[in-house]
C-alpha cells in the first residue's frame, strides 16, 4: 500500500463527524432516523412464520432489535431479497406481504435521544434522492403504496394529512377538485416524493441533511496526534479516519469532513447507463437521454416533443422504459420501441405484472402485442411502432437509426427525433472507484452488518447492497445501524479507559495529513 502526504492548508475548516451518510434518499433517511435515537423493538405480536416466532419469543422479548443476533434471527428466511436481514425486517414490517396481506407492523419505535450518534447526510439535489426528480401525478410506483413507507409513518396517514392540508388552503367552492382516492393500492411518484420530504420534516431530521452537495473523493487519512499510554508506557497512533471531500452544487464552495464511518446510500447514478456499443453511440450522445425525468422535461416543460415530432427511439423494455411509453402515449408523442427480448418472454417485467393491479402496464403490453400484426399502431392519435427481438446497429448525427431484427437479420433505417436509452445502469461509486462491484447485485458486503468487505468502516445500503426495492431498505439500514451502535459503544468504552489510564501528548498541529489508504 502506497503512503503519501497532502498539504492541509486550512485545518480549522475541517469538520468532524462520527458518521457521514452519502445520499439523501429513502436509505439515508431511514438510517438517519435510527441514528437520531429512534430504536426499534418487537411489539410482541406473533408472526405467521412459526420458526421465526419461536426465536422472537425466546430471545428478543423487550430487547432492542439493534442488540440482537441478526444472523441467527434471519436464518432460514426466504423471499424477494437476497439479503437475509432485509427479509427478517420485511417479515416484521410487512407480514405476509407476498401473500397479498396488508397487516400491521410488528415493530414499535421508541425515541431515546441519549443513544443518538452524530451524523450528517450529504446528497445531490433535494431530499428524496432520485425520487426528488420524479414529479408525475399520473405515473404510479410498481410497488404497493405501503411498501414505499419509511419507519413509523404510514402512507395512509400521510395521504389523509395531505388532503386535509389542501382542503384548509383551498376555498370551499374549489374543494371538489381535490382527489379523495386515498385507498389506491399504489402511490403516484409525486406522492412518494412529497412523503419523503415531509417525513424528514415531521421527524425533525432536517438538521442532519445537507442537500445539493456533490462528493468528489473519499480517502483514508491519519489526522489525530499520537498519545502516550502510562500503563503500557507506549505511544499509540490513533485509528485513521475517512476524509470526505466535495462541494456545494450552488455556491461551488468546497468542504472537508473527517469521519470514522462512511455509509454509501447513493442508489445507482442514473446517468451512467450501460453503453450499447453501436456505431455512432458517441455521435448521438447530444440527443440521447437516459432518465424518465429528462423525458418529462422535454415533453412537459420544454415542449420539444409533440405529436408532430419524428418518433422517439425508446431502447429497452424495463419499468423506466414503460413509464416513458406511458408519458409519450399521454401526450401523443410518436415512438419507435426497440428491445432484444421476444414479446412473450417471461423475463420481461411487463409480463410479470398482474393486469388487475397494473392496468396501465397491461394497456402497454396489449399495444406491444398488437404492434406485431401491423407496421405501426395508432391508438387515439398515438403512433407507436414496436421492434421486438431487435437491436440498434448505428445512429447517425442527423438522426437516422439503423435497427437489425435478430431473427431475420434484416436491417431497417428510421428517422428519429431523439434517443431514450433505458437499458439499465451500472453500479458505480465514482468517488471511491476501487470498490469491488458485483454485477447487478451491488458491492461486496457483510450481509449481517452491510459493511463493505473491501474497506473497514465503510457501509453500503440500497441498490449498492443489492436491495433495489424500497420495501427492503429498512432491513439494511437497521443492520448497518446495529453495527454502528455496537462499534460506537466499544469506542466510547475504550476512550473512557484511555482517559483514566493515559495522558495525551501535546504535539503542535501540523498542516500536513498523511494518507494511508
Amino acid at each position: 500500500m502506497n503512503t503519501h502526504t497532502t498539504d492541509q492548508c486550512c485545518p480549522d475548516l475541517f469538520e468532524r463527524k462520527q458518521v457521514v451518510i452519502i445520499g439523501n434518499g429513502p436509505s439515508a433517511i431511514t438510517l438517519s432516523y435510527i441514528l437520531s435515537g429512534h430504536i426499534p423493538y418487537w411489539n410482541g405480536c406473533p408472526v405467521s412464520n412459526d420458526y421465526l416466532n419461536v426465536k422472537l419469543e425466546q430471545y428478543v422479548k423487550d430487547t432492542s432489535l439493534l442488540e440482537q443476533d441478526l444472523e441467527f434471527l434471519s436464518d432460514g428466511l426466504e423471499g424477494r431479497s437476497r439479503n437475509p436481514v432485509s427479509l427478517l425486517i420485511d417479515n416484521l414490517i410487512h407480514p405476509d406481504a407476498d401473500l397479498g396481506a396488508h397487516l400491521q407492523s410488528k415493530i414499535k419505535w421508541r425515541h431515546e435521544p441519549s443513544l443518538s450518534i452524530d451524523h450528517v447526510c450529504l446528497g445531490r439535489g433535494g431530499i428524496g434522492g432520485v425520487w426528488n426528480q420524479l414529479t408525475s401525478k399520473q405515473l404510479q410506483t410498481i410497488s404497493m403504496a405501503d411498501w414505499m413507507e419509511l419507519p413509523n409513518y404510514s402512507m395512509a396517514t400521510f395521504r389523509q394529512q395531505r388532503r386535509a392540508s389542501r382542503r384548509r388552503s383551498i376555498p370551499n367552492s374549489d374543494q371538489s377538485s381535490i382527489s379523495t382516492d386515498d385507498a389506491s393500492s399504489r402511490a403516484t411518484y409525486d406522492e412518494v416524493r412529497s412523503y419523503y420530504f415531509h417525513y424528514v420534516k415531521r421527524n425533525r431530521l432536517t438538521n442532519y441533511f445537507r442537500n445539493g452537495h456533490e462528493i468528489t473523493s473519499i480517502k483514508r487519512v491519519s489526522v489525530d496526534e499520537p498519545f502516550y499510554d502510562d500503563v503500557s508506557e507506549e505511544i499509540h497512533t490513533p485509528e485513521p479516519l475517512w476524509e470526505v471531500r466535495g462541494y456545494n452544487e450552488q455556491t461551488k464552495e468546497s468542504f472537508i469532513i473527517h469521519a470514522k464511518y462512511v455509509v454509501l446510500a447513493t442508489g445507482i447514478p442514473q446517468n451512467l447507463t450501460r453503453p450499447l456499443g453501436f456505431i455512432g453511440e458517441q455521435a448521438s450522445k447530444s440527443f440521447t437521454y437516459t432518465t424518465l425525468h429528462e423525458m418529462e422535461e422535454l415533453i412537459l416543460t420544454k415542449k420539444r416533443l409533440t405529436q408532430n415530432s419524428k418518433p422517439v427511439l425508446v431502447v429497452g423494455c424495463g419499468l423506466t422504459a414503460i413509464d416513458v411509453l406511458l408519458v409519450c402515449q399521454e401526450y401523443s408523442v410518436p415512438v419507435l420501441h426497440v428491445f432484444r427480448r421476444a414479446i412473450d418472454d417471461h423475463e420481461l417485467v411487463i409480463n410479470q405484472l398482474p393486469a388487475n393491479v397494473y392496468p396501465e402496464y397491461e394497456r402497454i403490453r396489449e399495444l406491444i402485442r398488437q404492434s406485431t400484426s401491423s407496421t405501426t399502431s395508432t391508438i387515439s392519435s398515438w403512433s407507436y411502432q414496436c421492434c421486438p427481438q431487435s437491436e440498434v446497429v448505428s445512429i447517425t448525427e442527423d438522426g437516422t437509426a439503423y435497427i437489425r431484427n435478430l431473427r431475420t437479420h434484416t436491417t431497417t433505417d428510421y428517422d428519429i427525433s431523439i434517443v431514450a436509452r433505458l437499458t439499465g445502469s451500472d453500479v458505480t461509486v465514482p468517488f471511491l472507484s476501487s470498490l469491488t462491484v458485483k454485477k447487478n447485485n451491488g458491492l461486496h458486503i457483510n450481509p449481517y452488518t452491510y459493511e463493505c468487505l473491501d474497506y473497514e468502516n465503510i457501509y453500503a445500503l440500497g441498490p449498492l447492497a443489492g436491495d433495489k426495492l424500497v420495501r427492503f431498505l429498512q432491513g439494511g439500514a437497521l443492520a448497518c445501524a446495529a453495527n454502528l451502535f455496537k462499534k460506537h459503544r466499544q469506542a466510547s468504552s475504550n476512550n473512557n479507559n484511555n482517559n483514566n489510564n493515559s495522558s495525551i501528548l501535546s504535539f503542535p498541529i501540523t498542516p500536513r495529513v498523511r494518507i494511508v489508504a
